[in-house]
């Protein structure tokens, strides 16, 4: 007989070893006794990431890990759960019959599609095909370690969130098999007889503020329509940026409710990749993204509210259960942007509770707040983006 079970668990404790005791308790409790064979793990920066991992090991020898820290904290059925000591949580699955868990791996280096192809490969020395991906790693270059997945596993869906931290300072870590990374990606499938459905959305509305792209590459806009990207931008948000078009620095805040994004043709209709442009500088007026851009794309300003931000959570549900039998789905992993997050405050905390949980009754929840969110768009494929927020519901066929 085929099963999958999760189990779902978190703890506010001090004491890194036991708040991750207490979170594997909780979570071994809802397996129906099945042993557990893959844990994802989240935790914020207040537990050393390395103590995370080795109480991980210590109470689950032999359980496939997957994972990444969460910003601000984690996100339950119970809403968000956090405080001054910190917070970790962890999903555990088991499995019988046609359902396995298989994880890859790779430092970054230099070569992101490289290593995205390397943990890929990993993947699929399981017994069973993956049929659907967790995806985690370091912020920077999501787009080319999804491409390297692409190359070794085309057509499979793969979701997930960039590792976070408090304050984009570099405290982020990865979660791996091997060990803690600060630069690298890791992955987990489920493989076999597995079904899910997942949906990736950002809750902003187009504007009619459009420009071209006629300098820049990678993460960085030098000109648009020929002109500063920075005096651009500023014009579109109201001259909320002149301070920054002087001195230069961060213009995350002044971004988070009205980002860019570039527009395209899906499958199921238009899709925007939303960009969050994190920083002016004051030498030529540029602008850093946290997402790509090349010469030529058109870019158009995005609006949203708070109301919007925490309104997509009921809209995620929507379209991930879509195709998905209620009494089936065994787990929910939801990906919140911490720019987002910061956006809305504290009503985050109550949209949670009153939009995912009673809709996923006894299903259990595992949220992570992440600097970058992935997912899979029909017609596009595995995407990466900001200012988004994705939901995977994971079950049984």
């Amino acid at each position: 007989m085929t099963q999958l079970r999760a189990g779902f668990g978190n703890s506010t404790v001090a004491d890194t070893q036991v708040a991750v005791d207490e979170a594997i308790t909780a979570a071994k409790a809802q397996l129906g006794g099945l042993a557990p064979g893959l844990a994802v793990v989240t935790s914020t920066v207040e537990h050393a990431a390395t103590a995370v991992l080795a109480a991980v090991r210590s109470a689950l020898p032999g359980v496939l890990i997957h994972g990444v820290t969460t910003s601000l904290g984690v996100l339950t059925k119970g809403g968000v759960v956090a405080g001054a000591d910190g917070v970790v949580g962890i999903m555990l699955f088991a499995a019988t019959g046609n359902i396995s868990f298989s994880v890859g791996h790779a430092v970054l280096g230099t070569d992101a599609r490289a290593a995205g192809r390397l943990a890929a490969q990993r993947l699929v020395a399981g017994p069973l095909p993956p049929r659907v991906i967790l995806f985690n790693g370091s912020p920077g270059r999501e787009e080319d370690t999804l491409m390297g997945i692409a190359d070794v596993l085309p057509g499979v869906s793969a979701f997930g969130g960039s590792a976070a931290d408090h304050a984009i300072v570099g405290e982020w870590s990865v979660f791996t098999n091997a060990g803690v990374e600060k630069d690298a990606v890791s992955l987990a499938a489920l493989c076999g007889d597995v079904a899910f459905g997942g949906s990736l959305l950002a809750p902003f509305v187009a504007t009619d503020s459009k420009a071209t792209v006629t300098a820049g590459q990678d993460r960085h806009i030098v000109t648009l329509d020929g002109k500063p990207a920075g005096e651009v931008l500023n014009a579109w948000l109201d001259d909320s940026l002149a301070m920054q078009l002087v001195d230069g620095g961060n213009i995350l805040a002044q971004t988070a409710l009205r980002p860019l994004a570039i527009r395209h043709q899906a499958a199921g209709g238009e899709h925007y990749v939303t960009i969050h442009p994190s920083q002016i500088h004051a030498s030529d007026r540029s602008i850093d993204l946290f997402a790509r851009i090349q010469t030529g794309d058109q870019i158009c300003l995005m609006s949203g509210t708070v109301e919007s931000l925490t309104r997509v959570l009921a809209d995620l549900h929507v379209q991930a259960s879509r195709n998905l039998a209620s009494d089936k789905v065994r787990a929910a992993i939801l990906i919140y942007c911490a720019g987002c997050a910061g956006a809305v405050g504290p009503d985050l905390d109550e949209a949670v509770r009153s939009q995912l949980g009673p809709v996923l009754g006894d299903v259990p929840l595992l949220g992570m707040c992440t600097f970058g969110e992935q997912g899979h768009i029909p017609g596009l494929g595995n995407v990466h983006q900001d200012l988004s927020v994705s939901l995977l519901l994971l079950g049984e066929k």
